[in-house]
């Protein structure tokens, strides 16, 4: 059945039993002994009724129309007929069939009225998010056009310096300026990494990989990943005593923890420690990346997980960041329905702790 048909049969159905219950509703009354006026207003309310809830006009039309028929043919003498005996009933029923009517063309007024004012809102709130996209897109082109700047210019200008007088440095001059080329590429790909899982995440384009996964195994692959880029800081990942599974898409997680060092990266001194911790928490599972340096001032603990923010602190290679990695975080650990939160450690340092779905251990035979 098409749609239309369909939504004209249920509008019907809806107003056939909004009827019969006015019917019964005047019925009550009528053994009660209340006035006509009291039934016809059981009918009036039906009528209105009708109206807000169907989404045809010619419903409302119709039961003002049998609204009458019945009253007359249940209530009016004589009964289950519709003959009319009183001269002045015509006139009542006129009158309250144009009630009915007017009280119909009244709600369905107000239901469109209704249905415009949400209409407006709706193109309103798109139109918002209109503007906040756009003000995002050109926060990030400021962003990208003033920050990346530096290490495009030091990636040409070492590449320029090694292809023309490459021949004349000595071989730590030229592993110097090797290692320069290779931090500040890596650098960038890890940037633009982040912008897209996080964009496509953000736009419902990159679909989850549920599965159950052994949390040391990620955490591993993570702090390996930091190891192999060259991270001078000492990470240290303490034992857990049961196996631990997550519900998790492995690789996103891992690209959690591996922003996280990152972080931790930019912000400790070198030959610092990091720590990983992980512990069960009823039906999650916490863990946390734990250094030991400055830490992060409180007024950037609320702020310092949006998109683009930096905080106020200085990074350990004077390069800026631009704020994506603490934000992708966030979006992927809400996106598997767990939180994440910074907090002090003592007796310096910061604290980075997200939760994830705890995963139970299968039980063999």
């Amino acid at each position: 059945m098409p749609s239309h048909d369909r939504s004209i049969l249920i509008d019907l159905l809806l107003s056939l039993l909004i009827l019969a219950v006015a019917t019964v509703l005047g019925a009550l009354f009528d053994h009660l002994r209340f006035s006509e006026s009291t039934i016809m207003m059981s009918y009036l309310l039906g009528v209105l009724l009708i109206s807000i809830g169907t989404s045809h006009r010619g419903s409302s039309t119709l039961s003002a129309v049998v609204s009458v028929l019945l009253f007359n043919y249940f209530f009016v003498d004589p009964r289950f007929s519709l003959q009319v005996l009183e001269p002045g009933y015509p006139v009542t029923f006129a009158v309250m069939f144009l009630t009915s009517f007017i009280t119909a063309t009244l709600a369905i007024r107000l239901k469109s009225a209704a249905r415009e004012a949400e209409q407006n809102a709706r193109e309103k709130e798109e139109a918002a998010v209109q503007i906040e996209n756009e003000r995002l897109r050109s926060t990030l082109l400021r962003s990208i056009s003033h920050d990346l700047r530096t290490p495009l210019t030091s990636i040409t200008g070492n590449a320029s310096n090694l292809l023309s007088h490459g021949e004349d440095f000595d071989e730590g001059t030229r592993r110097s300026l090797y290692r320069s080329i290779y931090e500040d590429a890596v650098w960038l790909n890890q940037m633009v990494e982040n912008l897209l899982v996080s964009t496509r995440l953000e736009n419902g384009e990159t679909k989850l990989n549920f599965s159950a996964e052994v949390l040391e195994d990620i955490i591993e692959e993570a702090a390996s990943h930091a190891r192999a880029a060259g991270m001078t800081q000492q990470i240290v990942v303490e034992p857990t005593e049961d196996l631990l599974l997550v519900r998790a898409d492995a690789r996103l997680i891992a690209q959690v923890l591996i922003n996280l060092l990152n972080n931790a990266q930019k912000y400790t001194p070198d030959n610092s420690t990091v720590r990983i911790r992980a512990q069960k928490l009823g039906e999650f599972v916490s863990v946390s990346v734990a250094d030991d340096g400055p830490g992060i001032p409180d007024e950037d603990k609320d702020r310092i997980f949006d998109m683009f923010y930096t905080g106020t602190r200085n990074i350990s290679d004077g390069r800026r960041s631009l704020g994506f990695g603490l934000a992708l975080c966030r979006t992927v650990v809400r996106a598997h329905g767990g939180e994440i939160t910074v907090s002090d450690n003592t007796p310096h340092g910061a604290v980075f702790t997200f939760t994830l779905p705890s995963e139970e251990v299968p039980l063999n035979g």
